[in-house]
């Protein structure tokens, strides 16, 4: 009932400022567009490389991803915070690019193992002397699966999908708002109602029950044993070295080796122990997470 002066449109002042000319025409969209990118506005390109060094070392410079403002956290290296927005805005903002030069970086490269001491006094990882442990999402833990088996289907473009036993990528199965796909609640995907800032991290019994028990992570096992089979003929100790390779990045050790061929010379039927011995390396912790 008591309305103040009329001013022309533009954006508010306490993200724009002050000086600022005012929107005479058109919805002011472009104008929205060109103070999103401009170098005098110091959010966008922060909150850009917030978020994905979020999604490469599981927490973001800033804790809290969708607050900057006086109530989110203060960033645990403000200069780095900075040093990284202006990169990516002199590399024409190119996300391939900063990918890159975060993942080449030696502190992406470190390991997840330290010194106990340095953790009991950096328990968080605030600091970042040590590569903190991530679970896969739900989408690379199914496209991972597939990839190991060798079905995982590349091709690009096309419908999606609801069903998860196809080959496709995660990237093709559909997303419903109402009924929701249980495979990507069961491993917390996010909620598509919702500005989900940082998926959690559960561990469940029904999580391990899927894996022991579902059909997906059966297929896959086995194929995983028929693919092991064919690259490495012999049935000895160099297909187990192949399954760790494949599936873990790294070599068995003498140990890890003497459990595979105990376990295979235990099963009653050599290729049904092939298919539960991929069985247990697929729903092992190590193929779960990247350290």
């Amino acid at each position: 009932r008591r309305l103040g002066e009329v001013i022309p449109r533009r954006m508010p002042e306490f993200l724009a400022g002050t000086d600022q000319p005012p929107i005479t025409n058109g919805s002011g969209r472009w104008e929205l567009s060109q103070w999103i990118v401009s170098e005098d506005n110091p959010l966008t390109a922060r909150v850009i490389v917030n978020r994905i060094w979020q999604h490469h070392f599981g927490k973001g410079l800033v804790g809290t991803t969708n607050n900057f403002g006086q109530l989110g956290e203060r960033p645990t290296h403000p200069q780095l915070l900075d040093w990284l927005a202006s990169w990516l805005v002199d590399h024409d903002w190119s996300l391939k690019k900063l990918h890159r030069l975060m993942m080449l970086s030696l502190t992406y490269q470190q390991s997840s193992l330290q010194d106990e001491d340095i953790i009991r006094r950096d328990p968080d990882n605030r600091l970042l002397v040590r590569m903190s442990p991530q679970r896969l999402e739900a989408e690379p833990i199914r496209d991972s699966m597939l990839a190991v088996a060798g079905r995982l289907d590349l091709t690009q473009g096309g419908p999606a999908t609801a069903e998860i036993d196809l080959p496709r990528r995660s990237l093709y199965i559909q997303t419903r708002r109402f009924t929701r796909n249980a495979y990507a609640m069961l491993f917390d995907c996010a909620n598509p109602e919702q500005s989900v800032a940082r998926r959690e991290v559960s561990t469940t019994a029904p999580q391990a029950l899927f894996l022991l028990n579902g059909d997906f992570v059966k297929q896959q096992s086995q194929a995983v044993a028929a693919r092991l089979e064919q690259e490495s003929p012999a049935d000895g100790p160099e297909r187990i070295q192949r399954a760790y390779q494949l599936l873990f990045g790294r070599p068995a050790s003498d140990v890890e080796v003497a459990i595979g061929s105990q376990f295979l010379e235990q099963a009653p039927d050599r290729q049904q122990g092939w298919h539960e011995y991929t069985h247990l390396l697929l729903c092992s912790n190590e193929f779960f997470y990247v350290e």
